[in-house]
């Protein structure tokens, strides 16, 4: 079995000079905001140890607007964003999954995701602050990462970045919190669409279904993110917050559902055939090829669908 070991929150003292293996937290003073930004060199899915700091970081950030530092580093949004070019991150971590269902090993699989919708159910109430959470998505953003983003306030994204939920193709269903973020979004019948076709979508494609809340050009993501945030500063902020607190009232999500919803992924992957594994694994190795230096995003797409689907 493999245990999730948390880590203490980091001292809000050294912030804005918190030093993470996986991300790379930054403060903007002109529009409030925190950034935690998926380093270039980490992993592109999410390890063991990036959910350890994940969630080290959503801890520090609590214990930074507890200390009342707040004050000097004002913060009153987080931006989820990556600094890889052409892949945002391509969710869950297939090798560890695979490696676990093969020895038969249930506990890593739900040691795993609850590690995961503990982290989305945080995001999805904006951490218990009174901030409004945006996803700043480019490139690939898949599986678990697309359910990460789902969970944040509002989206914007690169018109030709990638979105989608491939789970189907290896006879399991997303269940980190897909199935619950995009029901409250897009109502059951979208959803449905979207998790059993295990297609793509491009951002224009994701954004004319109503998943995500604006498009921007390639390459524009964080200058767009940065001007949507300082539009009518406090006052657009507050209409934001309002909204953003209000779908969470008419549409309440909560941890338990997560839970139970993931405990069902975990069974079902757990009963996933051999063929169904050796699948993941060519999406592994297919993944690992797409991340080379200099990855084109128009020909990692095309080599991505021809390995996976």
């Amino acid at each position: 079995m493999t245990e999730i070991v948390f880590r203490g929150p980091k001292d809000p003292k050294e912030f804005p000079d918190w030093r993470f293996e996986t991300l790379d937290i930054e403060h903007q003073p002109e529009t409030a905001s925190i950034w935690m930004n998926y380093r270039a060199d980490a992993p592109q899915c999410y390890t063991l140890d990036m959910l350890v700091e994940l969630l080290q970081l959503r801890d520090s950030l609590r214990a930074l607007y507890d200390s009342g530092r707040t004050k000097e580093f004002p913060f009153r949004y987080l931006v989820m964003a990556a600094k890889r070019p052409d892949v945002f991150s391509f969710g869950g971590d297939l090798a560890t999954f695979v490696a676990a269902i093969r020895r038969q090993d249930l506990s890593t699989l739900l040691a795993y995701a609850h590690a995961c919708v503990d982290l989305v159910y945080s995001y999805s109430q904006s951490l218990d602050l009174p901030i409004v959470t945006l996803c700043a998505a480019h490139g690939q953003c898949l599986g678990g990462a697309l359910e990460a983003a789902l969970a944040f306030d509002f989206i914007i994204a690169e018109e030709d970045a990638i979105f989608g939920l491939p789970e189907v193709a290896f006879n399991t269903f997303p269940g980190m919190g897909a199935v619950t973020m995009l029901t409250r979004r897009v109502g059951s019948a979208l959803t449905q669409q979207i998790i059993m076709s295990g297609q793509t979508y491009t951002g224009r494609e994701m954004f004319e279904l109503e998943v995500i809340d604006k498009v921007t050009p390639p390459g524009a993501v964080r200058a767009a993110a940065v001007e949507w945030m300082r539009d009518k500063g406090d006052k657009k902020w507050r209409r934001r917050r309002a909204i953003a607190e209000a779908r969470r009232r008419s549409h309440p999500i909560t941890h338990d559902e997560l839970i139970r919803i993931t405990e069902l992924w975990a069974e079902c992957s757990a009963r996933v055939e051999e063929r169904d594994l050796r699948h993941m694994e060519r999406l592994v190795r297919a993944q690992r090829r797409l991340i080379g230096p200099g990855t084109n995003i128009a020909k990692a797409q095309k080599s991505f669908e021809s390995s996976s689907f």
